[in-house]
């Protein structure tokens, strides 16, 4: 997480980050802009916080992927200190559940086992 920035809606709070999803692909990440609800008085999390998170998300075709966040981990430790990664799980599995109607048939990808599809989903999650 980077860019912590509030937002005062009232009577709602929120944080603001930059971040990014990883795929099982090195090369390949997702940037996302992440909101998470945070009640007054509440301190941002540092820049470089590595955090475990459930979200809901919304991605437009040529824009960021907004992520409404529903519980939020933080790695403990200070993200400036040079060994904070050594004891973060290397997990690149992102899990993501969608619900809505598969509107193709599916696709396979150059390795022959991975699939694609379109999936029509219909809740916004920021205004």
């Amino acid at each position: 997480l980077t860019g912590g920035r509030r937002q005062t809606a009232s009577p709602t709070y929120y944080c603001h980050y930059n971040t990014v999803l990883q795929t099982c692909h090195e090369d390949v990440v997702i940037p996302v802009d992440l909101r998470v609800y945070s009640p007054p008085g509440e301190c941002l999390l540092p820049d470089n916080t590595v955090a475990r998170i459930v979200g809901r998300i919304f991605a437009p075709p040529s824009s960021k992927v907004l992520m409404d966040v529903l519980s939020i981990v933080p790695y403990p430790g200070d993200p400036k200190a040079d060994n904070y990664e050594d004891n973060i799980l290397d997990d690149t599995y992102v899990a993501i559940w969608g619900v809505g109607a598969v509107i193709n048939n599916a696709e396979y990808g150059a390795d022959s086992k991975t699939r694609f599809f379109n999936l029509a989903a219909s809740d916004y999650v920021q205004d």
